[in-house]
């Protein structure tokens, strides 16, 4: 281990939510600790910065040149885009964080921008449009070859409003699902044709060269429906119902070697096309035909030590804190660069003062 992995100093910054209830909260301090133990088993000194909305008062006691911030800010209550605020908040103060940036943070936040540039790169994603209205849902403004659709909140993440009444079949029934996202939620609609075929979250990690870890596949075998083969809100958030733990994890997806190669490449585009750093995950549904879509960009994806990416982690040899410490050490390499860069200009600018003030010879 290298000594900056080892030795960096370290602010595991997390951020709490008012309308948590204290078994989340309980949970919260519970995942904290489990970081700061691991860190500080490796040679990390650590600190731990708790904050609600204001993160420069959290940090106003740290020196930016000593210490790299462990940024495990996934959103701020009340505040879309509050993650990349928070960013925008440590870069003003000086300190290096792990993680991307406020430009990355903001671009994925909205699911229709996440369209258009993956379009842009020509990347395979699913055809769609958003709705600020359920009138705009005509025969003019939604092919129906592209049916059947599924239909998301344009900026709600981690499932938010997705049941197993999301995936629609006609224009009335993507009327009315449009009208449920904007009563429920609060904003536009996002519909796109549904893939119904297999899910494959990729993690990648790493900068300059940054590097695909194992694949994970959700497993849907249990579920018969075909269109209800997705990731809902209850499967993730309610222990109480039908769809808790329907859906496990497979670790060690089949696939064969072509398939391997262009779910790789894809995933490798798009993490190069909306300049991540550090970590992130890209979500793709493969149809029948082999094609993979991307269907969710996820820089700054959830990095509990039981969540995916970290899984993904493991099966590549890493343990929890091992994976950690490797995010840290990539922003403390960032921070080298960038040091190395303003010393080398700095050098440059008093080598032209010093030829300037060099009086020429008669």
């Amino acid at each position: 281990m290298s000594k900056d992995k080892a030795r960096a100093p370290v602010i595991v910054l997390y951020n709490i939510y008012q309308s948590w209830s204290p078994q989340d909260r309980a949970e919260a301090d519970r995942l904290t600790q489990i970081m700061v133990d691991g860190l500080s088993a490796l040679g990390h000194r650590v600190a731990v910065a708790e904050f609600w909305k204001d993160v420069r008062s959290a940090l106003r006691p740290y020196d930016p040149a000593e210490w790299i911030v462990f940024n495990w800010c996934e959103g701020v209550e009340g505040e879309i885009g509050g993650d990349a605020r928070v960013c925008a908040d440590l870069e003003a103060m000086g300190f290096t964080y792990t993680g991307n940036s406020p430009y990355t943070l903001r671009l994925s936040v909205e699911k229709g921008r996440v369209k258009k540039m993956l379009q842009r790169w020509k990347i395979p994603t699913p055809s769609g449009r958003e709705f600020k209205h359920p009138d705009e849902v005509t025969p003019s403004n939604w092919d129906e070859a592209n049916f059947p659709a599924i239909v998301k909140p344009v900026s709600a993440h981690c499932s938010v409003a997705i049941t197993r009444h999301a995936v629609v079949h006609s224009l009335e029934s993507l009327r009315q699902r449009v009208a449920y996202v904007l009563e429920t939620v609060k904003e536009p609609a996002l519909a796109e044709k549904f893939i119904a075929g297999r899910e494959i979250n990729v993690a990648i990690w790493g900068n300059g060269r940054p590097r695909v870890l194992p694949l994970r596949e959700i497993d849907f075998s249990r579920v018969a429906d075909p269109f209800h083969r997705m990731v809902t809100w209850d499967s993730k958030w309610v222990p109480d119902s039908p769809e808790w733990n329907s859906m496990p994890v497979i670790t060690q997806p089949v696939v064969s070697d072509t398939l391997r190669a262009r779910i790789e490449k894809i995933a490798l585009d798009t993490y190069r096309a909306f300049d991540c750093r550090d970590y992130a995950r890209v979500d793709l549904r493969i149809d029948a035909n082999d094609q993979p879509y991307v269907v969710d960009v996820n820089p700054n994806p959830d990095i509990c030590p039981d969540g995916g990416f970290a899984g993904a982690c493991y099966a590549a040899g890493y343990t929890y804190a091992e994976a950690v410490s490797n995010i840290i050490a990539m922003a403390v390499a960032r921070r080298n660069r960038r040091q190395a860069l303003f010393n080398t200009l700095a050098r440059l600018r008093q080598t032209k003062r010093c030829h300037a003030a060099v009086p020429e010879l008669a």
